[in-house]
């Protein structure tokens, strides 16, 4: 399991499927500064 980010850490780098297809590349392809993520982790 991943660790927990400390305060004053950096985010991680991170490849992220889209639900369209395509990617986003985290942290450098954020939209803004200030940007909200939401992972969903759907039940079965």
């Amino acid at each position: 399991m991943a660790e927990m980010l400390q305060q004053g850490a950096r985010f991680p780098q991170l490849d992220l499927t889209l639900l369209d297809g395509g990617t986003l590349a985290l942290p450098g392809g954020a939209p803004s500064r200030y940007t909200a993520l939401l992972f969903y982790r759907g039940h079965w």
